[in-house]
């Protein structure tokens, strides 16, 4: 397949239609005791956790080496801080904040998942097809964990697959620039996927993780912290 076009379609249904499915099994999620909802956190953030520490930074490190890595986690953590403060701590609950940021940083990291579905495209072979199917099986869990915050903070379903949906555009643009410039430098894919690493890593250490522990305070978000990180190897 060479047509750009159809390539960058591909793009945008598998980043859309996988955190679209995620925020879709996120609005069976209901509101019950504080233990649950504890649990239910921390298996997000160690999910999250899992990813950055399993994909997004060994293959920023296998791609440019330590010093562009560093530099990605640099500035991936330094934007979530400047956009941090473009939200008034008196207008955002904690969790509704922690999913808002969290679906900025899913989508930032939906970036470089879409530069490599374009360029694996413009490969001989069919490895465009199976990478495309398994970024969007890995997209579905990543839409769950950006939206159990928001249904936490009692978003409407409306608003919440709206939101799964967007986080997932980025994957079509990345697509697009991926097929368009054939063959990209590993070192730009590689600051990519720390710079979302980065982002991923402040908003689980600032967020997400001290939110489940707020909930409860028992051991209930450590021990779904320790699942979603499991977990979090899979994917």
């Amino acid at each position: 397949m060479k047509s750009i076009l159809n390539i960058s379609i591909i793009g945008f249904l598998v980043g859309m239609v996988g955190t679209g499915l995620g925020g879709i099994c996120a609005m069976f999620v209901k509101n019950t005791k504080d233990k649950f909802l504890s649990i239910l956190l921390g298996i997000t953030g160690g999910f999250m956790l899992g990813i950055v520490c399993f994909q997004l930074l060994p293959q920023s490190y296998a791609l440019g080496g330590i010093w562009n890595e560093v530099l990605g986690i640099v500035l991936g953590t330094l934007l979530i801080l400047f956009v941090e403060e473009k939200f008034p701590q008196d207008k955002y609950e904690p969790l509704l904040k922690s999913g808002l940021l969290l679906a900025i940083s899913i989508g930032i990291h939906n970036i470089p998942e879409g530069l490599a579905i374009g360029s694996s495209f413009m490969m001989e072979s069919n490895i465009g097809y199976i990478l495309s199917l398994a970024m969007l099986i890995h997209n579905l869990p990543e839409g769950l964990t950006l939206a159990i915050p928001l249904k936490l903070s009692n978003v409407s379903n409306l608003k919440i697959l709206l939101i799964t949906l967007l986080a997932g555009l980025p994957t079509g643009i990345g697509a697009f620039i991926g097929a368009y410039l054939g063959n990209l430098s590993s070192i730009f894919i590689s600051i990519c996927l720390s710079f979302a690493g980065g982002a991923m890593l402040y908003i689980i250490c600032s967020e997400l993780i001290p939110n489940a522990k707020a909930l409860h305070n028992g051991r209930t978000s450590t021990i779904g912290i320790i699942i979603g990180f499991i977990l979090g190897l899979f994917f």
